[in-house]
């Protein structure tokens, strides 16, 4: 849809002009097929999470995590972030072990592994079971130690690159080999911090409480299984941001974000998406009643919305909803993991705005058909040219 018939639709359900502004700004999709190459993230990155993995069966996973990455050395403690100590030790790599340490109800039950997702992402994850400890851990990790304040529906947290200066120590280590005379501040500018992947991880840290904060006698599941359920979900739903930005290069705190991971993560349970399941992560199980506390209100990116221009985004998500059960319903139960992807994909490029209008359902299933015709004229060309080389 142009922008025109856009305005047109949201005109049926939003009245003021600066509203429907908003929302178009909102709304402006940044999964745009480009036709690139999907990129894996690096692997010396993924062997050393791998040792990390190793590490922690012998002497734990919070002291191996403590080991290589400082913040977990230091209190979460208002303005620790602005001390020469702290910034010496984050920013500069100076690191001394700190005495006044990270303070954790149950360090002991934390744990770590290297998780490969149903979209071909290895990704480092760490699980943390106590619910103060992961705002602790979230805390530190990405905010500076600095003290913050998460929602309630909050269970997980993708950190898209934090200094790891045990791979920057190898890095200097391997090169000095080589280059006994070199300067290695001058190596460190010039061809390591133009490319962050080198030194920069990306991980996953999860929770282990139910999902978005709902109770599974909501969504008709049990007690017992639901926990497990949540972990499933909340771990595939990061990998799905770790997979729009490898293939789309960009990931944010908007609302097409979470539609798309949250149709992942609900179908890697499922098979198929749960509307009910959706809404209610949403809050909008009693629509068009908003829950105060519901996932929606937390996705304010790129700008934090009027009232008016919520209300017209809580239509939208409902009728997205229903846009994409009907699409997944059209297709089936998901067959494998590359009939899932090129699911997610056609969600992810078609705008939320084109998939709650009258249209929704045959944009995303032309998105859908288009892709499949574009991998079959694929492999034809590929076997043509096996048999030709043959």
């Amino acid at each position: 849809m142009n922008e025109k018939a856009k305005r047109l639709f949201l005109k049926d359900f939003v009245k003021s002009e600066s509203a429907i502004d908003e929302l178009i700004i909102y709304s402006k999709n940044k999964f745009i097929n480009t036709n690139k190459k999907h990129s894996p993230l690096n692997d010396e990155f993924i062997k050393t999470w791998e040792s990390y993995y190793n590490e922690s069966k012998k002497i734990g996973a919070f002291e191996t995590l403590k080991k290589h990455f400082v913040q977990l050395q230091y209190p979460v403690k208002t303005g620790i972030s602005q001390t020469e100590d702290y910034t010496n030790t984050t920013l500069k790599g100076k690191q001394k072990l700190n005495k006044d340490s990270l303070k954790l109800n149950h360090p002991d039950l934390i744990s770590l592994k290297v998780y490969e997702s149903t979209m071909g992402d290895k990704i480092p994850v760490i699980i943390v079971p106590n619910d103060d400890d992961f705002n602790t851990i979230i805390c530190a990790l990405s905010n500076k130690n600095e003290p913050k304040e998460l929602p309630n529906s909050m269970g997980a947290l993708f950190i898209n690159g934090i200094n790891n200066w045990h791979r920057i120590t190898k890095l200097k280590t391997n090169w000095l080999k080589s280059n006994l005379l070199g300067n290695w501040n001058e190596e460190f500018k010039k061809n390591i911090l133009p490319n962050p992947d080198l030194f920069k991880d990306k991980l996953i840290v999860l929770s282990t409480k139910a999902y978005s904060g709902v109770k599974s006698e909501c969504i008709g599941v049990p007690t017992s299984t639901w926990k497990s359920l949540s972990l499933i979900i909340r771990q595939e739903h990061e990998c799905t941001h770790l997979f729009t930005l490898q293939q789309y290069g960009c990931m944010a705190n908007n609302i097409h974000d979470e539609i798309v991971a949250d149709y992942a993560g609900i179908t890697k349970i499922l098979g198929q998406f749960n509307k009910k399941w959706f809404l209610h992560f949403m809050g909008l199980e009693s629509y068009p009643n908003y829950r105060e506390g519901g996932r929606l209100q937390n996705y304010q990116a790129p700008l934090k919305l009027s009232q008016e221009a919520f209300d017209g985004l809580k239509i939208i998500v409902k009728k997205v909803t229903d846009t994409i059960f009907s699409f997944d319903t059209a297709l089936g139960r998901i067959a494998n993991d590359h009939d899932g992807l090129e699911r997610i994909m056609s969600i992810c490029e078609v705008d939320i705005i084109t998939m709650a209008s009258p249209k929704g359902v045959e944009k995303l299933l032309d998105r859908y058909h288009g892709k499949k015709e574009v991998k079959e004229v694929k492999e034809v060309k590929e076997v043509k040219e096996i048999t030709v080389s043959c």
